[in-house]
């Protein structure tokens, strides 16, 4: 049950950091400000489903797969990556390419 949050646990933990980075940015609302959270794949959904309607925050992702997806072209089950197609639609913006691991 390691891993790289030490600050709480998993699934919770993901909840707990939204709601409270929204509440923070509020005093941010109407200046020239954008604020990226960027998930693990695992914990992506729970962000999103965190996030108020008019949140500060826009929900990126730790990397893509070089490959994406397209209708009538290039389509598979890219089982251990993520195209950015599937990450737009789990509600990401915004992507680290390259990240440390990759």
């Amino acid at each position: 049950m390691g891993g790289v949050n030490g600050i709480a646990p998993s699934q919770s933990g993901v909840l707990g950091i939204v709601e409270q980075t929204q509440e923070q940015l509020e005093r941010y609302r109407g200046e020239d400000v954008e604020f990226a959270m960027f998930f693990p794949e695992l914990h992506i959904l729970n962000a999103r489903k965190s996030m108020k309607k008019d949140s500060l925050i826009k929900l990126g992702c730790q990397g893509v797969l070089g490959q994406d997806v397209q209708p009538g072209g290039n389509f598979g089950a890219f089982t251990t990556g993520r195209p950015a197609a599937a990450m737009k639609a789990a509600g990401c913006e915004y992507t680290i390419i390259g990240h440390c691991e990759e």
